[in-house]
């Protein structure tokens, strides 16, 4: 299991958990979050253990993940929320 930190695009806020993989991550969080459950959508999962490359998805962290609708698989289902949130990188937000 590994830190991860997932936001939708548009979003400045991340929410962290710790989970196998961000396919999981993003899963957990679309989940967990109000309103998101039932959609499709795009998240950034930032993996907190590598350096930040590109806040919008295009340098591979954070990486973007395709979330579906559906069930909750078991790899989201043992993801563990750590209850805490960080804003996007000082960097990133000098260049927006």
């Amino acid at each position: 299991m590994r830190e991860f930190g997932v936001r939708r695009y548009g979003d400045t806020l991340y929410y962290h958990c710790m989970a196998a993989n961000a396919a999981d991550a993003a899963e957990w969080f679309a989940h967990t979050q109000p309103g998101l459950a039932g959609q499709d959508f795009q998240a950034l999962v930032k993996d907190v253990a590598r350096p930040v490359v590109d806040e919008i998805g295009l340098g591979g962290n954070p990486s973007v993940v395709s979330v579906r609708h559906g069930a909750l698989r078991e790899g989201a289902r043992n993801a563990t929320d750590l209850k805490r949130t960080s804003f996007l990188s000082v960097i990133a937000e000098r260049s927006i």
